[in-house]
């Protein structure tokens, strides 16, 4: 998923959350790594708004990575919490 493939509705509601993630990916970027690249505490935020939902898990992660989250903790965490 990517900025390009969504349409506009799509664009500015992940640009929305985006902003409201800020906070938290501030705080958890700037906190001690408990797991690796922090996957552990986007995994737990992820699981919990998406209810188990993969694809609504998606929309959160690009949000969470376009809020400046580490790339590689969402990836983990997507692997770790939503295996395929």
């Amino acid at each position: 998923m990517s900025l390009v493939n969504m349409n506009e509705t799509q664009r500015e509601l992940v640009l929305d959350l985006a902003e409201d993630f800020a906070p938290f990916v501030k705080k958890t970027e700037s906190g001690m790594a408990l797991t690796r690249n922090h996957y552990g505490a986007y995994g737990a935020m992820i699981s919990k708004l998406s209810k188990g939902n993969r694809k609504l898990a998606l929309v959160f992660s690009y949000a969470l990575m376009m809020a400046g989250a580490n790339g590689q903790g969402i990836s983990d965490a997507m692997q770790a919490f939503f295996p395929e």
